[in-house]
């Protein structure tokens, strides 16, 4: 499994990259015009230049719970955004992959709400509770992105610290960020290969 992400320039604009929307499906240009703010535009077009590093030319099709992917090419993908990170995980097999910056401490609360009871004992055991809190967060994202089954689900009702699921995700800390990947088949951080790339690269 590879995993890419992009760390962006906190003066990076969408003038800067005027045309490249251009590249990608009419669906993403109409994502990303939808959204009001300037770093919210630039997130959806990076994720959709990753996805198009990542797929080519193939097409995006939709299958269940309109789970994205890449058509006739045996290619499984995922993308994710937080913050100032956007990164996509790329497999033959499903896949979901969430990023998210540490919260305040604030949010802990929620972890007493949507946690799963052991979810909620590493949280309250750690001594870093809003990174524990976020690498749980972002393994249940991840894990409901490679269902397709989205947060509807009740989310108390499984434990991303215990087999069999604790076997399919790896976490990671990226920095300020967490980030998290699902897998439908058993893996190992030996599976995963992450890396940093620069926009340029991403831009040739």
């Amino acid at each position: 499994m590879k995993i890419e992400y992009i760390v962006l320039d906190e003066n990076l604009k969408m003038r800067d990259l005027a045309g490249y929307e251009k590249l990608l499906p009419n669906d993403r240009q109409e994502k990303i015009a939808r959204y009001r703010f300037e770093k919210d535009q630039l997130r959806s077009l990076i994720a959709g230049l990753l996805i198009r590093r990542a797929i080519g030319d193939s097409e995006i099709i939709f299958g269940a719970h309109e789970k994205p992917y890449a058509k006739d090419s045996g290619i499984c993908f995922s993308v994710s955004h937080s913050g100032d990170i956007v990164a996509i995980a790329v497999d033959e097999n499903e896949v979901g992959l969430d990023v998210e910056e540490i919260p305040e401490e604030n949010r802990l609360k929620i972890a007493d709400r949507f946690y799963h009871p052991a979810e909620r004992a590493y949280v309250h055991g750690a001594q870093d509770k809003a990174r524990a809190f976020c690498r749980i967060w972002t393994r249940k994202e991840a894990v409901l992105k490679m269902t397709g089954e989205g947060i509807s689900t009740d989310l108390t009702a499984f434990d991303t610290t215990a087999e069999p699921l604790s076997g399919q995700i790896v976490t990671v800390d990226l920095d300020n960020y967490c980030l998290s990947v699902c897998s439908e088949k058993a893996i190992s951080s030996m599976d995963v290969y992450i890396s940093k790339i620069e926009l340029k690269e991403l831009l040739q």
